[in-house]
């Protein structure tokens, strides 16, 4: 089954969530291992109790939580399977220990259920079934206290993260959801950040001139070849030479500098001198958006402003995607769309687009759903 097919993917991260109309195929992707598994212990446990006569025939599954399903999603799959596709278990018991931790708070959670997948009428399996569950019970409570008191227990279990894998460029992340909120963290679950160098965007001030400033510029700096012969001859090469890396948000800001600015720089001065005078012109104005950025609400009055959309997944910001947009007068120019992203690179890219599309206003809108919290 096709995957774009499935969960059509315009960002770079699809969260493995599907709806109503997705659940027939998604489901049927993800019980293939679980199917082969119980057919075979079906297989296996009648052969068994044919040769010793056993009136009772039970099936163990241990979910270790590193399968791209919730303990629920597990649990339904199981049994449905066992239910629809094996003729030699009658009861199906699940198990799982699922490892949490959020660097102060570590939570081991068991599960131990039995499901009549056939009906048995075997007088004792009440019994049996109790025996087991104490066996894993002691089993558990033993592994537990080892944890906490053995010196030499051999620590190899990490606790449950994100599952993702990437298919063409896209990558389906399953998010961990882990009950109620942190009583420590007040604002929240500390998260990961594996984001790489290459999916973090470059933000280049550039500085360029009216005709006058650029006589001015002209005139008193000492290395006049990196302005060109003419004023035009510098636009052109400025526009045309700036870098552009593939798979990279490259974001190139130009700054003008007017004659007001330049006559604060000391003569003769460098061009270091002047990109310098441009970084500086643009923090000014930088510093001025920052400050009023507002979460979006309704009956916002401005009608220029730059939108920032971020959806928060999981544990690692790497995997956050983020929607930019113009609006003008209600009209929606969509500049980033579902790139992985996360909210302050986000934020600073939007401050620098306010540059470029002449506006003095961000917004912001934050989804949490499915953030690690």
């Amino acid at each position: 089954i096709n995957l774009k097919y499935l969960f059509p993917a315009m960002a770079k991260t699809v969260i493995l969530i599907p709806s109503e109309q997705q659940k027939y195929n998604y489901y049927r992707i993800l019980e293939s291992p679980i199917k082969s598994a119980l057919k075979k212990a079906s297989k296996q446990l009648s052969i068994s109790a044919k040769k010793i006569n056993a009136k009772l025939k039970i099936a163990i599954i241990i979910n270790n939580g590193l399968y791209m399903v919730s303990q629920s999603e597990f649990s339904d799959i199981a049994i449905n399977r066992a239910k629809n596709d094996t003729s030699g278990i009658d009861i199906l018991i699940i198990a799982s220990i699922h490892y949490y931790s959020d660097k102060f708070d570590m939570r081991i959670m068991t599960e131990f259920k039995d499901y009549e997948i056939k009906r048995n009428n075997y007088l004792n399996k009440k019994q049996i079934i109790q025996k087991l569950r104490n066996s894993w019970n002691n089993k558990i409570k033993d592994y537990i206290s080892s944890q906490m008191i053995d010196t030499n227990f051999n620590r190899t279990k990490e606790p449950i993260k994100d599952l993702y894998f990437e298919s063409d460029g896209i990558r389906y992340i399953k998010p961990i959801i882990w009950g109620e909120k942190s009583q420590f963290w007040k604002n929240g679950r500390p998260r990961e950040d594996s984001t790489k160098e290459n999916d973090i965007p470059i933000i280049l001030i550039v500085p360029v001139f009216n005709k006058e400033s650029y006589v001015y510029a002209k005139k008193y700096i000492r290395d006049k070849f990196i302005l060109k012969d003419t004023f035009e001859n510098y636009m052109d090469f400025i526009k045309n030479n700036q870098p552009k890396l593939k798979n990279k948000i490259v974001l190139n800001i130009y700054v003008e500098l007017n004659i007001k600015d330049l006559k604060l720089l000391k003569k003769p001065f460098f061009i270091n001198d002047i990109q310098q005078c441009a970084n500086n012109k643009n923090k000014k104005n930088y510093d001025k958006i920052k400050k009023e950025i507002e979460e979006y609400h309704e009956g916002i009055e401005c009608d220029n402003f730059i939108l920032v959309e971020v959806v928060e997944i999981g544990m690692d910001k790497a995997n956050d995607i983020a929607y930019i947009s113009h609006i003008t007068n209600n009209k929606q120019d969509v500049i980033i769309d579902g790139k992985r992203l996360q909210y302050l690179y986000a934020i600073e890219l939007a401050i620098a687009l306010c540059s470029m599309v002449k506006s003095e206003k961000v917004y912001y809108i934050r989804n949490e759903d499915y953030k690690w919290k």
